[in-house]
């Protein structure tokens, strides 16, 4: 169940699957989603990094996750966002 809400009037719509039009709304963020079929990590360890099929919800959600904060996070473009934050942490840059 994935769990939107309306930045501008609070409402929050539950739905089955993802919704690309509320997805491409800046108005309204995923508040909660579906939980990992793995859960033995650690609870605060944010959300697992994306893929680039996601949509940019997902990516905004990983990239507040990894500190940026949200306005700066929705003005990026999807593809800005996976350039910032689409490699894996592997000690290198």
């Amino acid at each position: 169940m994935y769990v939107y809400r309306n930045s501008n009037t609070g409402q929050v719509v539950s739905l089955e699957q993802l919704d690309p039009c509320l997805d491409m709304l800046d108005n309204w963020r995923i508040i909660g989603g579906p939980e990992p079929a793995d859960a033995s990590g650690p609870a605060s360890a944010g959300p697992d990094r994306p893929s680039e099929h996601d949509n940019k919800a997902a990516w905004i959600e990983y990239a507040v996750a990894r500190g940026m904060s949200e306005s700066d996070a929705k003005a990026l473009s999807k593809a800005a966002l996976i350039e910032e934050f689409g490699e894996d942490d592997d000690g290198e840059d």
